[in-house]
C-alpha cells in the first residue's frame, strides 16, 4: 500500500516513550528542540513510516508533559527540516524521503558569468501555452476561482468619488497614495519600514525589476543570480546586455551563501543581486534569518545592490510569514519588488518597488517609460486591503495551494518513474521535479504538448545545461480528475524519455 493511503494517526506506543529515546542533551537546549530530536530519531528508526500521521499536539503536550506550543513549535521546526509536512485541517505527516530533492552540492561557483540566450527558447514555449484545451501544468498562473474576483468587481463599479476622480484624471507617476499607504502599513508587520515616497507602482513585477536593473548596470555588466532562476529575470537580464552569474540554491534553504562570499569577492565584477528569499522560483525554497541577514550585511560592505523579489512571500504557509530581507537593510541598499497578480488580481497587473536610494533614479526610468499606471485598479486593490478582506482571502489561498501541492505531489510518487526527486515547498504553488537522466524535459516539452499537456521544462531556468532533466509543475490549478490523468500521462512520457 502507498505511504500516502495511510490516514490514520499513529500513537506513541507505551515502548517508545519520548523520554526513553533521547539522547544526552545538555540542559541549555530549548525544550522544543529537545522533543523535536526524540520525534527525529523516533522518526529515523522507522517508529512513524513515510506517510503517517503523527500524534496531534495536545497528545504530543500530554506525553511529554509541555505545554501545547511547545509541541507545536517542535512539530514546526520538523517542518522546516523537511521531515514532516502539514496538511490542512487534518495534522503533520511523515514526508515520503524518496521524493526529497537532492541539494546542491556545489559550494563554490563552477561557472563564469555568461551571456544569456534564451529568448528563442523561452518564447517557443510560452507561445504554445496559448493553444486551446491544454491541461496547464507548466505556467505559474492559479485558477482564476480562487481569486475574489466578485469583491473587486464590486469594489471597481462603486459609485463614489474616488473611483470617478480616477476615470477622469491623469494617473499619478509614483503610484496612488492609498495603495502605497496600505503598502506601508502591511510590510511595518514584516519588521520592514518604507517611506511613501520611495514606493513607486508598476505594471507588475517584472517592471519593477527590469527599473531596478536599469538603474544600477550598464550593458556588459554581471548580475548574480540564484540557479536555477525564474526565466522572466533571465530575459530581462538579456534584454539589457547583461551577464548572469549563476549560484547554486538549495531547494530547502535557499542561495549559497558561501558560494555568493566567494562570487564577490572580486571587487566591481558583480554589479547587483537579484534574489527571491521567500518562496523562490521555481525551488519554493525560504531562507533562514541567519542567511537573510549575512547577505544584507555582505552585500552592503561589497557596495553590491541587492534587487529582493518577494511576489510569493504572502504565500507562506504557515501563520507569520517570514521577514523579508529588505528588513536587515539599514542603508538603502535593497530594492523590494513585489505584486498582487499572484496573490490577488493577476488581471491587474499592479507591481510596486521600494526603492531604497535609488529612487530618484527608479522614478525617472518609471516617467520615461510607462509614465504611470492606472489609479482604478490601484484604489480597488486598496480599499480591499483596507477592509481585511486580503488577509482572510490569504488564508483560503494557502490552504487551497497546499492541499494541491500535497495531491500533486503523491501523483508524481504514483506515476513518475523511480528515481524521481521533488521539491518540499513550505508556501506558493510550484513544484521542481528532478527526473532521472538522461530523460531531456525539453523532448518531453514536445512529447507532452502533442499530448495536450502543457509543460515547463529546466532548461528555461538557467544558462548550462544543468537543470535539462529537471521541470517546474504548477500546483494553482484546482484538482480534477483530468490534472491526475495528465499526470499519468506526463509520467509515461517521462519513461519514453529515458529509454
Amino acid at each position: 500500500m502507498n505511504a500516502f493511503n495511510k490516514p490514520s494517526p499513529i500513537p506513541l506506543p507505551a515502548t517508545f516513550n519520548l523520554g526513553e529515546t533521547a539522547t544526552d542533551l545538555e540542559d541549555a537546549t530549548p525544550r522544543y528542540r529537545q522533543l523535536a530530536a526524540r520525534l527525529q530519531q523516533l522518526i529515523e528508526q522507522g517508529a512513524f513510516p513515510s506517510g503517517s500521521r503523527l500524534p496531534s499536539v495536545r497528545m504530543l503536550a500530554e506525553q511529554e508533559q509541555s505545554s501545547p506550543v511547545t509541541a507545536l513549535t517542535a512539530l514546526r521546526y520538523l517542518e522546516n527540516l523537511g521531515l514532516i509536512e502539514a496538511r490542512p485541517k487534518s495534522g503533520y505527516y511523515v514526508r515520503a524521503k524518496s521524493l526529497l530533492l537532492k541539494e546542491p552540492r556545489n559550494t563554490t561557483v563552477t561557472e563564469a558569468a555568461s551571456e544569456v540566450a534564451l529568448s528563442k527558447t523561452i518564447m517557443r514555449v510560452i507561445s504554445a501555452a496559448s493553444r486551446p484545451n491544454l491541461v496547464q501544468l507548466g505556467a505559474a498562473s492559479p485558477n482564476h476561482v480562487l481569486f475574489p474576483v466578485s469583491r473587486l468587481r464590486k469594489l471597481l463599479t462603486a459609485n463614489n468619488r474616488t473611483m470617478l476622480e480616477a476615470i477622469g484624471n491623469y494617473d499619478m507617476s509614483m503610484g496612488h497614495p492609498e495603495l502605497r499607504t496600505q503598502i506601508i502599513r502591511r510590510y511595518a508587520h514584516y519588521s520592514v519600514l518604507l517611506k511613501p515616497e520611495e514606493i513607486i507602482v508598476t505594471v507588475g513585477a517584472m517592471e519593477a525589476l527590469n527599473l531596478c536593473l536599469r538603474a544600477v548596470t550598464q550593458r556588459g555588466d554581471t548580475v548574480a543570480v540564484e540557479s536555477p532562476i525564474y526565466f522572466g529575470i533571465l530575459q530581462i537580464i538579456e534584454s539589457l546586455g547583461l551577464k548572469a552569474l549563476e549560484i547554486p540554491t538549495s531547494a530547502r534553504d535557499g542561495i549559497s551563501v558561501d558560494a555568493l562570499e566567494l562570487a564577490t569577492r572580486l571587487k566591481g565584477q558583480v554589479k547587483a543581486l537579484i534574489i527571491m528569499p521567500t518562496i523562490q522560483n521555481p525551488l519554493s525554497s525560504v531562507m533562514s534569518d541567519s542567511d537573510k541577514q549575512y547577505v544584507a550585511e555582505l552585500m552592503e560592505e561589497r557596495r553590491i545592490p541587492i534587487i529582493e523579489d518577494d511576489i510569493y512571500g504572502e504565500l507562506y504557509f504557515e501563520h507569520h510569514r517570514p521577514r523579508p530581507l529588505k528588513a536587515w537593510d539599514k542603508t538603502g541598499n535593497v530594492m523590494l519588488c513585489s505584486s498582487f497578480t499572484k496573490t490577488i488580481a493577476p488581471g491587474f497587473r499592479i507591481g510596486w518597488v521600494a526603492a531604497g536610494r535609488w529612487q530618484q533614479e527608479i522614478t525617472h526610468l518609471k516617467f520615461t517609460s510607462s509614465v504611470a499606471t492606472t489609479s482604478l485598479y490601484q484604489i480597488a486593490l486598496a480599499r480591499f486591503m483596507e477592509t481585511g478582506g486580503y488577509d482572510h482571502h490569504l488564508r483560503h489561498l494557502r490552504e487551497a495551494f497546499q492541499l494541491q501541492i500535497r495531491r500533486v505531489s503523491e501523483a508524481i510518487e504514483r506515476y513518475f518513474p523511480r528515481g524521481t526527486c521533488l521539491s518540499r515547498p513550505r508556501g506558493g504553488y510550484l513544484l521542481w521535479v528532478e527526473l532521472p537522466k538522461p530523460c531531456n524535459t525539453l523532448k518531453l516539452f514536445d512529447l507532452a504538448l502533442a499530448a495536450g499537456i502543457f509543460t515547463m521544462p529546466g532548461c528555461l531556468f538557467s544558462t548550462s545545461e544543468r537543470f535539462d532533466h529537471h521541470l517546474r509543475i504548477n500546483c494553482g490549478d484546482l484538482w480534477t480528475p483530468q490534472i491526475e490523468h495528465a499526470l499519468k500521462q506526463l509520467g509515461e512520457l517521462s519513461q519514453r524519455c529515458m529509454e
